[in-house]
């Protein structure tokens, strides 16, 4: 399943994807980070399909065993890829989520395909990340990443728009770093929807505010 550890370039240590963004006032939204206060975390992201996500989950398994990580791997259900955050709550917010899923009901863009091909460690705050991810940026989430912000942002909502946005799948929380792995197979799948998440903290569950499949208009 693994390969050997690899020499590419690959930042690694990722600093807050939020990091820089200007405010604009209060009549348009302002950037938020996920806070883990808050009860519960809203996102935009993208899920691997089953297959994928068994891949990931036993390439982070494997190479948790071969450096001995305590830490535990994230449920498999769980796995995702996060596009743009929208907000912390104590309580879910209806108008956010209604006024998302407006935004989202004007989606553009075809189907594209997602690959992964390392597993690598990010930093976040004190913890390491185990995160699946690619040396080479996929300019097609980059592209979906930045409509949306662009989209939330003429709504008045959160924007989480990220020039060194690093698409990644987060595959285990803990404190030990890994070096960088090269898959012997790259983890694929089939992007074609984007998905609204309510993620319950502390209870490693999601709850799916909204689904919004991605079509080829030339089509």
């Amino acid at each position: 399943m693994l390969g050997q550890s690899g020499n590419e370039k690959l930042r690694p240590q990722q600093g807050s994807l939020w990091n820089g963004l200007p405010e604009i006032g209060p009549e348009r939204g302002r950037a938020r980070r996920h806070e883990e206060k808050g009860r519960s975390n809203v996102f935009l992201a993208v899920m691997p399909d089953q297959p994928a996500a068994m891949q990931a989950w036993e390439a982070g398994q494997e190479l948790g065993h071969r450096h001995g990580l305590s830490h535990a791997m994230r449920p498999r259900e769980t796995l995702h890829v996060t596009l743009n955050p929208i907000g912390s709550y104590l309580t879910l917010s209806e108008t956010d989520v209604f006024t998302v899923s407006e935004v989202m009901s004007s989606l553009r863009g075809a189907p594209f395909e997602v690959s992964f091909d390392r597993v690598a460690s990010f930093a976040h705050g004190e913890r390491r990340l185990m995160v699946l991810c690619n040396a080479i940026r996929s300019e097609e989430l980059m592209d979906l990443h930045v409509q949306l912000a662009k989209e939330m942002w003429a709504a008045g909502m959160t924007f989480t728009y990220n020039p060194r946005f690093m698409p990644h799948m987060t595959l285990s929380y803990g404190e030990t770093e890994i070096p960088e792995t090269v898959l012997a197979e790259p983890v694929r799948w089939m992007v074609r929807e984007v998905v609204l998440v309510h993620s319950l903290v502390g209870e490693s569950r999601y709850e799916y505010l909204g689904r919004w499949p991605l079509c080829d208009d030339a089509g």
